[in-house]
């Protein structure tokens, strides 16, 4: 095999890419022709495990036996889910997601014959945050190894971002600032590049703060209102989780429009005009939260001679990120 695979293993959403013959980076599909994969995991059996989209619509149905954001357990003491009485490692539980790219990478790539008959994936890169330590990084090691595949390194998601967008490269010479806000991690680096070298100078960022907090946010908003309305409280589990759903696709909503409707139907019914500034006063802790790990950063940054004057380029990475109200923050108060 002549090529070595990038994995981006998620706490949301996962994929995997190479670089073809051209030079060229190619995400590859999943076997629903999506170059994402939601990192959701439903053990229906210990013989039956789903992963992806199905298993991100059992969420609803089948909460007990679906396991998702299992990257925050990644390297933790308590690194443990229960599904029917069987103890599954974090560690375990990212090896199935990996093996579902893999085997759906696989397929995409024969059919595209890239791969003859009788090759498959096996070097892979895997990334992760910068701020992860030894522990987290080799759990990650760890889940690609259980999945059967040969990890030649796990590298900093900053990183590859900056490989990524273009950042690092001849003659670059620059200090780069990535803002990275995935579903259910934050990750702040600020890194020097010097051609095709890449130094990092400071890292900061919170293993607990995502996408998902935003969602809960919301969540939480809505189901308020559902009360003040119907005077009454939803308490079914099951409706409580079918309605995560519908919560990010107001959210992605509102990062494309001003307004969406929301709305709730159960024993009662709430249904209302939410705007983008509504949204984001529901949610300003958490991205006052950024800010304030932000700021530690950009400190330490400055201690070791590299000011926020000398921030030559700030990335944006991670879909939450692409929420307004980030470039906003950082248009506002760091320009």
């Amino acid at each position: 095999m002549k090529y070595v695979f990038g994995i981006d293993l998620g706490t949301t959403y996962s994929c995997i890419a190479y670089i073809d013959e051209y030079g060229k980076p190619v995400v590859l599909k999943n076997s629903e022709g999506l170059n994402t994969t939601p990192s959701v995991v439903l053990i229906e059996s210990q013989d039956s495990i789903v992963v992806g989209t199905e298993a991100k619509r059992s969420t609803d149905v089948e909460p007990e036996r679906t396991i998702s954001f299992i990257k925050r357990k990644m390297g933790k003491k308590d690194d443990k889910v229960m599904v029917d009485g069987t103890e599954y490692s974090a560690p375990e539980i990212s090896a199935y997601i990996l093996k579902k790219l893999v085997k759906d990478a696989n397929e995409d790539l024969k059919q595209n014959g890239v791969l003859q008959e009788g090759e498959e994936i096996r070097d892979v890169v895997i990334t992760c945050p910068a701020y992860f330590g030894m522990n987290e990084r080799q759990a990650t090691k760890t889940a690609g190894e259980l999945a059967g595949l040969n990890v030649l390194d796990i590298i900093n998601e900053p990183t590859a971002a900056a490989i990524s967008y273009g950042a690092a490269g001849a003659q670059k010479n620059e200090t780069v600032l990535v803002y990275d806000l995935g579903g259910g991690t934050f990750d702040i680096t600020v890194m020097n590049i010097q051609n095709n070298q890449i130094s990092v100078i400071c890292t900061g960022g919170d293993d607990t703060l995502g996408g998902k907090d935003w969602d809960e946010a919301l969540m939480n908003y809505a189901l308020e209102r559902y009360t003040e309305e119907n005077d009454e409280e939803i308490e079914d589990a099951e409706k409580i989780a079918a309605l995560y759903n519908d919560v990010e696709n107001w959210k992605k909503s509102l990062t494309a429009r001003e307004e969406t409707t929301i709305s709730i139907t159960d024993a009662g019914r709430m249904r209302e005009k939410l705007s983008r500034e509504k949204y984001e006063e529901i949610t300003k802790n958490l991205l006052n939260r950024t800010k304030n790990l932000l700021d530690e950063a950009l400190k330490t940054a400055e201690s070791k001679g590299y000011p926020l004057s000398r921030i030559d380029k700030v990335l944006l990475v991670g879909g939450s990120s692409r929420m307004p109200q980030v470039a906003k923050m950082i248009e506002r108060d760091y320009r």
